[in-house]
């Protein structure tokens, strides 16, 4: 998987992939929410290749958070949220809030979380 999923030439306007939508979603996304496809990778065509790259990059089970998935992708968290939102509301992807204080302390998770930190 290419580190950088968004090619850096024109870019599609964030009101075309969100069918005019510019505020924030119904669905709240915070910058560590996280992110799994809900559509199997062969199920990608037809979409915006944005959105093909966000599903791409959030395999289950483990997915990613909205800050990485904005840092990928280079877009603000803000617009993000609100293509995320629009991916929310049509089935494609699932999004789980942040981990609990006791779920954090497992030693393994968070190297993990270290290590794809430093990837980036």
């Amino acid at each position: 998987m290419p580190d950088d999923p968004q090619p850096r030439g024109r870019r599609t306007r964030l009101y075309a992939l969100t069918d005019g939508r510019t505020a924030a979603p119904h669905t709240v996304l915070t910058m560590d929410t996280t992110i799994t496809a809900a559509v199997a990778a062969d199920a990608h065509g037809g979409l915006p290749s944005e959105w093909q790259a966000i599903l791409a990059m959030c395999p289950a089970p483990d997915g990613r958070a909205v800050a990485e998935i904005a840092a990928r992708m280079h877009m603000r968290l803000t617009p993000m949220a609100v293509l995320l939102g629009e991916l929310v509301d049509r089935g494609l992807i699932h999004h789980r809030p942040p981990l609990e204080g006791a779920e954090t302390s497992n030693v393994h998770l968070l190297m993990r979380i270290r290590d794809s930190l430093a990837h980036l």
